[in-house]
This record gives structure tokens, sequence and C-alpha cells, in this order.
């Protein structure tokens, strides 16, 4: 036994009477942020509380805000690292999910194999997960405004080879770029409700098949397709679900506004995006800390 490790437990939940479970080290998590998770867990107020999921949605501090604020993760070691990092858990009964508060967006980029890599090695793979990030939220935007309003910025060989892929598609670059994207989302979710052992193998085929087949019938360009691709493999890189989930979201709004205002739309939702997360609170801590 670890003296240092409390565990505080109270039931929520008017009529399944759920018990919750609060860990943490004493002395490495601070005293307001013990007192602040169990004050807004005691204000809770439901009939039942079926999972952690229930619990995040009452704790943060801002409801419509896609970015998750709390860490959910089924492994041991992950929470066992964010109680010597002094955090606190939340455990549901019944539930294999615990949350972890607070939470900063560097967090949802950390893989927990990072945790046994060495610095060099660790430094290297998560800068090129926060560049992949930023590729498969701005690409199919960028893509868009510069084919639609800036192709200036390409080179010349390159434009009039795109132009060239894109005689006879009845549609314009952004309405392209967004069916794709939904097609693949569909795919995707497919996968993901179909049995492991087929899921992945139908979703990858079918992303072959749909593909070719929608260049060879002249609805999309050889172009978009590449760029979907390229967007989808950056997406696969974070490690968090909830964060990329997020993100996918925020890459419509991202190719709206490019195809509307060029790069200046791409630029303005960053800016956006970068004010919001800039915002953003999680159980009262910073988003962005440190």
């Amino acid at each position: 036994p670890i003296p240092q490790l409390w565990i505080e437990t109270m039931t929520l939940g008017r009529l399944s009477r759920t018990q919750i479970a609060l860990l943490y080290l004493k002395g490495l998590a601070r005293d307001k942020l013990i007192r602040e998770v169990r004050s807004r867990l005691q204000q809770i107020d439901i009939d039942g509380v079926l999972g952690t999921g229930y619990i995040e949605d009452f704790i943060k501090d801002s409801p419509f805000s896609p970015f998750p604020i709390a860490f959910r993760t089924e492994r041991p070691d992950k929470v066992t690292g964010a109680l010597l990092e002094g955090r606190v858990a939340i455990m549901v009964g019944g539930s294999p999910f615990a949350l972890i508060v607070p939470t900063e967006l560097p967090m949802f980029m950390q893989a927990p194999d990072d945790y046994f890599e060495p610095l060099p090695i660790g430094a290297f793979i998560r800068l090129l997960r926060y560049a992949a990030l930023i590729v498969s939220l701005i690409l199919p935007g960028i893509y868009v405004g510069v084919v639609t309003f800036h192709p200036e910025l390409l080179p010349t060989t390159l434009f009039l080879r795109i132009i060239s892929y894109r005689e006879g598609v009845p549609f314009p670059v952004v309405f392209e770029m967004l069916l794709l994207e939904l097609i693949f989302e569909l795919l995707r979710e497919a996968g993901l409700r179909l049995p492991p052992a087929i899921g992945s193998a139908i979703s990858i085929v079918g992303a072959l098949i749909l593909g070719d087949a929608a260049i060879r019938a002249g609805l999309v360009s050889p172009g978009v397709v590449i760029i979907v691709a390229l967007t989808a493999i950056a997406g696969f890189t974070t490690p968090s679900y909830s964060l990329s989930i997020a993100f996918r979201l925020l890459r419509f709004t991202y190719t709206i506004l490019g195809a509307t205002f060029g790069l200046f739309g791409v630029q303005f939702a960053l800016l956006l995006t970068i004010i919001h997360l800039c915002s953003l609170r999680t159980v009262g801590m910073p988003y962005l800390s440190p």
C-alpha cells in the first residue's frame, strides 16, 4: 500500500446510485485542484451515471467546445503516470475507463509508449505528430483555396496538370473535397462497426475501389483523392480519438472557408482556433499550459 494514494468515494445518480472514486497522490496533487474537482462532482444532479462520458460532460468549463477537456483512458500505466504528475483520476463503477484531469493539449498528443523512449526519439516523434495534426487540419482548405483563388502560388506546370486532370469533372473542387471527406468518414465509421478481422480490410479496399471508380467516372479529380488520402494518413497519427474527431469536424469548416475566402479564410479559421484553445480551461487550468 502507498500511504500517499488517497481514494475518495461518493455516490452519483438518483436512480443508478453509481459509485465514483476520486484518486490522487497527497502532496503531489494541489489542494486547490482536489477541492475544485470534488466540488464539481458533488454538484452533478442526474438520474443515472453509466460511464465516464457523463462525468466529463458535467465538469466541462466550455460545454459546446469540440475539444476534450478530460483524458479518457483504460490503461493503468497512463493513469499511474498521470497521478505521479500531480493529476487527479476519476473512476466510475462498472466502467473500464478513467478520467484524468486537468489535461492540456500536449497530453492528448502523447502516446503511452513515449514514456519508454529516449528523449531525442520521443521529442522527434512528438514533433512529427504535431506536424501531422496541422497538416490534417489545414491541408484540404489550403488546396481548395489555392486552386480556386491563388493559382499563382503553384508552379505553372503543376497548375496546368491539375487543370488538365479536372477536365470533364462536373463539380467544383470544394464539392469534390467535401464529398470525398464524407465518404471517407463513412468508410471509417463502417470499419469501426464491423468485426475487427474484416473491418480494416473492408475500409481500405472500399476506399481504393471507390476512389478509382470516382476518378474513372469523372466525378472527382486525382489531385483531390491524393489530398484526402494524405489528410487521412496524417490524421491517423493522433494518439487520442477524442482529439482526432474534434479536428476532423473542424476540417470541414476550414475547407468551406478556404473555398469562400481563399487562404485568408484558412488563416482566419486558424486564428479563431488558436484563440479558442487559449480561452479553454480544464477544471480551471489553462488548456495550452505550459
